[in-house]
C-alpha cells in the first residue's frame, strides 16, 4: 500500500498503522492520509484527526462508490462538531463519524491487509447521515469568520 500524508502530499510507502495515527494525532502530520494500492488509485480510504473528537475515516472500494465512514455506533445524534472541507466549506456532522484510534486502528489493519473494509465494523454512506451546512463557499466563509471574530454568532 501507499500512502499520501499531510497537506503537502508527498506520497510514501505505507507505515506502521499505528505510527501512522500517532503522527497524525500528535500534528507531525498535518491533513489527512490517503492510503490506496500500490500502481493504483482504488480502493482508498482517507483519514483526518479532530483533536477533541476523534479520528474520521472515508472508505471508496471502487472508482464507483459513493464512499463509507466509519462510524463507531448508529448514527441518531443531530450534527454538532464541526468539519471543514477541505476549504470549501464547513459542515456540522453527527458524533458518531468521529471513531476512537483502537477503531480505527481496526478498520486500517484490515484495509491496509486485504483492501477492503472490515465487514463487521459499522459504516454509513457519505450520504446516509444528517448534516448541517454552516458556510459553503469563499464569501460566506468570509462572513461567517467575520461574525465569529465580533460575536455575532
Amino acid at each position: 500500500m501507499s500512502a499520501i500524508m499531510g497537506d503537502s502530499y508527498p506520497e510514501i510507502e505505507m507505515p506502521p498503522v499505528e505510527d501512522l495515527l500517532s503522527k497524525l494525532r500528535t500534528g507531525e502530520v498535518g491533513g489527512e492520509a490517503v492510503i490506496y494500492p500500490l500502481g493504483a488509485d482504488f480502493p482508498r480510504v482517507m483519514i483526518d484527526w479532530h483533536s477533541e473528537h476523534g479520528f474520521v475515516l472515508l472508505c471508496f472500494d471502487s472508482d464507483t462508490s459513493t464512499g463509507d465512514f466509519l462510524i463507531r455506533g448508529p448514527v441518531i445524534s443531530a450534527p454538532s462538531v464541526p468539519i471543514v472541507l477541505g476549504g470549501q466549506a464547513m459542515e456540522k456532522w453527527p458524533p458518531e463519524l468521529f471513531v476512537p484510534t483502537q477503531l480505527v486502528a481496526d478498520a486500517l489493519h484490515f484495509f491496509v491487509d486485504t483492501g477492503r473494509r472490515k465487514p463487521d465494523l459499522l459504516w454509513a454512506r457519505i450520504d446516509a447521515f444528517p448534516r448541517e451546512v454552516v458556510w459553503e463557499g469563499r464569501d460566506a466563509r468570509r462572513v461567517w469568520e467575520e461574525r465569529e471574530r465580533h460575536g455575532d454568532v
